[in-house]
């Protein structure tokens, strides 16, 4: 069974939405009733699935990474990426709308910071910055750790959250280093340096999110460069859940 269809739905209402670049939005919500608070507590680093009326007699369910952070954030909000073809998030691009009442499940999810205190290495491409975004900003907020992020986007434009985490680094800067990496620039990521980053950290937990293809290398980097599977976390929601 589902866990759409034994966790019961929440009403969120969309307080703004914000545009992050091309297509690309930000979805800021809050909830539609007092009681639904306490189901919203999230944790960095997790997502939160929509219900949404895609068709009106057929609704979809679709996850999508929370961007905040629970403890310097004062709303939840959803990053999006518009997809080709996609109907759900097609929907939130044409016709979501602030003051628009959703029903969602209570965020869930794994990838989220670990209990140690060591070193935070982040390697983000694309759209795959969102759970990081959110990560990042706890690790900062909620800890003394160090927190090294490695964010690969096409060019400045096409880069979400630059403009935000440069300011981040610029308020902690003993405890962030940020490099954006402009594949347009500078071409696609490599092992060799991945292999590079790592020998700069020492004995991080590394948390890697982005398509298929860079996880994979990132992930064969930092093995074949002796760093324990154990300490490799990648995000992953799963299938959308179903729901008649």
């Amino acid at each position: 069974m589902s866990r759409a269809a034994t966790v019961p739905l929440v009403q969120v209402s969309i307080d703004r939405i914000v545009s992050e670049g091309h297509d690309v939005k930000t979805f800021v919500l809050e909830p539609a009733t007092e009681p639904a608070s306490k189901r919203l507590n999230y944790l960095a680093g997790q997502f939160l699935t929509l219900r949404l009326p895609v068709p009106a007699d057929r609704p979809v369910m679709r996850s999508y990474s929370i961007s905040t952070c629970p403890v310097s954030d004062p709303r939840l909000a959803v990053t999006v990426k518009r997809s080709p073809g996609g109907p759900g998030s097609n929907w939130l691009f044409e016709q979501a709308a602030p003051g628009m009442t959703l029903d969602v499940l209570p965020p869930a999810g794994y990838f989220t910071l670990d209990g140690a205190d060591g070193e935070v290495l982040l390697f983000a491409a694309g759209v795959g910055i969102t759970p990081l975004y959110s990560l990042c900003k706890y690790a900062l907020a909620a800890s003394d750790r160090k927190v090294y992020l490695h964010y690969s986007g096409r060019h400045r434009d096409a880069t979400p959250f630059a403009t935000a985490l440069e300011h981040l680094e610029r308020s902690h800067p003993a405890r962030m280093r940020l490099d954006l990496w402009m594949t347009g620039t500078h071409g696609r990521l490599d092992g060799t340096t991945v292999r590079n980053i790592l020998a700069t950290a020492d004995a991080p937990t590394v948390y890697v999110c982005g398509p298929a293809g860079y996880q994979a290398m990132v992930i064969d980097a930092l093995v074949a460069a002796g760093h324990p599977r154990g300490s490799i976390r990648t995000e992953s929601s799963g299938p959308a859940p179903r729901r008649p």
